[in-house]
């Protein structure tokens, strides 16, 4: 191998351990920002829930809130605890 050729491929094997490390990073930031959807998402629940319960949410009121924004089996879910 030439110098060059050698040089050509440690720049390869860089180039390919960056790649490597920005997946790595994008994947460490896309899960960051489920479980933070995912934990505002539980909030939400637990108060609807608590809002359902006290009858500060009527159920037929939610219902109809249900099937104006919600289809198919998110909102059989939704409607679960009618």
């Amino acid at each position: 191998m030439t110098p060059s050729t050698d040089r050509l491929e440690r720049l390869k094997k860089q180039e390919a351990q960056l790649k490597a490390r920005i997946q790595q990073e994008q994947a460490r930031i896309s899960a960051g920002a489920k479980k933070e959807r995912d934990g505002k998402l539980i909030s939400w629940g637990v108060a609807v829930e608590q809002l359902l319960a006290d009858g500060t949410f009527q159920t037929d009121w939610w219902k109809l809130q249900c099937q104006r924004v919600l289809s198919g089996r998110t909102l059989e879910r939704a409607l679960v605890h009618e």
